[in-house]
């Protein structure tokens, strides 16, 4: 590992993972680049680094178990627990943190990840005899050549359809589906996604009435249809990885039955299956909002685990 120096080292985001390839737990012979962007793409949606009483914590909360247990198996370290109403990887130990050092130093994209990850740097380099410096990301980045968009989706994003009234259609209505992103700050990363999915819009979502108020939250939303083409197209290169996958297929399943709604009637065993996409697609969507919100919420202090 790079020793630190007096300025930092400054580099475009392409993803470099040759210091983690040095690094790597014994029994790993290679390394699975997608998998190391989707994962560097969910921490920063998910991912907590944590200092507390001068020990480094790398703590992800889930409620789905089986993606924390992925997580371990591909990189070979860290543990996986499991709560009541949720489940926990966790690395604390030292090796462990310099190995997710060696796989985020460079490659984090949004600002206040860096700024969270470089004070957890700091923090460790403080109890080293070997510091490590600081990578400070480019700003050029692209989401079409590596697999961060489909981690940070199953980290923060959804999937939504609804039902909207409509006398141009026999049944009295029409099917909307959305591709929805919230992320608080960051704006230009939604303005990146924009120009990727040639689509969607940005809205301010801030709500000074809260407590704490709500400041600088974005929303990226598309509805289009060129959006969501090449939205699946991306997907299909770079897979989601949690049980988003799954709402995803019935997404696109129920964009079938919308596209060939002309030619394919909506009724009899075409409108019950319509409907049923609809109902667990609405279904998902509130699982996934009752997931980000116990992942918010959790608050155990990770030195007693």
């Amino acid at each position: 590992m790079n020793k630190i120096g007096s300025s930092e080292t400054i580099r475009k985001t392409t993803f470099n993972f040759n210091e983690y390839a040095k690094n790597t737990v014994s029994h790993k012979s290679s390394i699975n680049k997608d998998f190391l962007e989707w994962f560097i793409g969910f921490s920063e949606g998910d991912g907590s680094f944590i200092v507390s009483k001068g020990r480094l914590f790398f703590i992800i909360n889930q409620k789905e178990e089986k993606i924390l247990h992925d997580i371990r198996t591909n990189l070979g370290f860290g543990k996986v627990s499991v709560y009541k109403s949720y489940s926990r990887y966790i690395v604390a130990d030292k090796t462990g943190i310099d190995r997710l050092i060696s796989i985020f130093n460079g490659n984090l994209i949004l600002s206040k990840t860096n700024t969270r990850f470089l004070h957890w740097l700091t923090a460790r380099n403080l109890y080293s005899t070997l510091p490590i410096e600081y990578i400070k990301r480019g700003e050029e980045f692209c989401f079409n050549n590596n697999g961060w968009l489909s981690g940070f989706i199953d980290a923060e994003g959804c999937f939504n359809a609804s039902k909207i009234k409509s006398n141009r259609y026999s049944l009295g209505f029409r099917v909307r589906l959305r591709f929805i992103l919230d992320q608080k700050d960051e704006l230009f990363i939604f303005t990146k996604l924009k120009h990727f999915l040639e689509s969607g819009f940005i809205t301010d979502r801030s709500d000074m009435d809260k407590t704490p108020p709500l400041q600088n939250m974005f929303r990226f939303t598309t509805s289009s249809i060129r959006g969501l083409l090449l939205l699946q197209e991306y997907l299909h290169n770079f897979p989601l990885r949690t049980f988003k996958k799954v709402s995803f297929v019935r997404f696109y399943s129920l964009y079938y039955y919308i596209k060939n709604r002309p030619s394919l009637p909506w009724q009899g065993k075409v409108l019950k299956r319509v409907e049923n996409l609809l109902n667990r697609i609405q279904v998902d969507d509130k699982e996934n909002k009752k997931g980000d919100e116990m992942d918010q919420l959790q608050s155990i202090d990770p030195s007693t685990h």
